[in-house]
């Protein structure tokens, strides 16, 4: 499920649905799913604060999913949710920042975003690993066609929307 609960940016969902399902396909999640939301930058610092301690916006954060059973136990995928696996939460104002940084479309830095959300939704840690998240991902865009100035951009994907 792809929830916009912005109103910066008009966002095509049906092509961002299609991209998560090729991202799903790559990453051989089968039945793993996951919801991607967009969000402007107060919410997403509200949720930074909240969860990670942190007053600033940020560009993604992930929420792996993760059940208990009766003794407390903590497990993934349990019940009508065994193969969910969490949800990704975008901020599209930061997100755009770094687009306009980094010098490439806010399309591809969704699309980076969502693909990051979703390597950490499986369990991938860049700040614990010794470079192996960033290698994959890496290697992943590539294969997406998404590598750095390599991607063919459709910017009415993501337009303005004020």
């Amino acid at each position: 499920m792809i929830l916009n609960r912005q109103r910066e940016m008009h966002l095509n969902l049906a092509e961002l649905r299609a991209y998560v399902r090729r991202v799903r396909k790559l990453l051989k999640m089968g039945r793993g799913d996951f919801n991607v939301c967009f969000v402007n930058d107060d919410e997403i610092c509200r949720l930074n604060s909240f969860f990670r301690g942190k007053a600033t916006p940020t560009d993604v954060l992930s929420f792996p999913w993760q059940s208990r059973d009766e003794n407390g136990m903590e497990h993934l995928g349990v019940n009508e949710f065994h193969d969910f696996l969490g949800d990704i939460v975008i901020s599209i104002n930061t997100a755009e920042r770094n687009a306009r940084l980094e010098g490439h479309s806010i399309d591809v830095e969704i699309r980076w975003l969502i693909l990051h959300g979703a390597l950490h939704l499986l369990g991938y840690d860049h700040e614990t690993d010794q470079g192996e998240m960033a290698a994959l991902e890496l290697s992943l865009r590539e294969r997406l066609d998404m590598a750095a100035g390599a991607y063919g951009c459709r910017q009415e994907s993501f337009q303005r929307a004020d």
